[in-house]
């Protein structure tokens, strides 16, 4: 409660909760960069697929967003959403990555240009977006589009937890 507001946690901030020391040991001006790379082909990625591009990639993200290309015409990826913010219940919010058509099955995808892809983080990233989709049964599979800087990108499957298994979650949070 904020001045008689309740601030709803993101999904980030349940991950926190859960990964707590998950970037102890990285120097903030690492992270910094980072995220800052990764934003950066997020956002070329997004606006490749809205037909508008005003940024430009140096040739390291070119590299990541010819993975991207190679596996969208691999797996047959339609964009059908992105950047939307999802919430449940007033419990707790989130923004995904993108909504896609992959091979003719409904997908929630989230990009990675991380060196090593964490599966266990990304489970308990997509599903709570998943959870908090008003579509959420239409999502038939979860993935990370990963984009990593010297390797060939790869699609990458991610468990669906059960809606009691979020449930239970949200409850060690203390959120429900």
């Amino acid at each position: 409660m904020c001045n008689g507001l309740y601030i709803v946690p993101s999904v980030t901030q349940i991950l926190e909760k859960i990964f707590p020391d998950k970037y102890k040991n990285v120097p903030r001006e690492t992270l910094m960069r980072k995220a800052s790379y990764g934003s950066q082909i997020h956002q070329y990625i997004e606006q490749y697929e809205k037909g508008i591009i005003t940024i430009k990639l140096n040739y390291i993200q070119e590299a990541s967003f010819g993975q991207y290309l190679r596996l969208k015409d691999k797996y047959n990826i339609n964009v059908l959403e992105q950047e939307k913010i999802v919430n449940y219940k007033d419990i707790y919010a989130g923004r995904f990555d993108m909504i896609c058509d992959i091979n003719g099955e409904h997908c929630l995808c989230d990009i990675k240009t991380t060196a090593s892809l964490d599966k266990e983080y990304l489970k308990y990233q997509l599903n709570l977006y998943r959870f908090a989709s008003k579509d959420k049964n239409k999502i038939k599979k979860l993935y990370a589009i990963w984009l990593a800087k010297k390797d060939i990108g790869r699609l990458v499957e991610i468990e669906i937890m059960s809606d009691k298994e979020i449930k239970d979650l949200l409850k060690r949070c203390e959120l429900l």
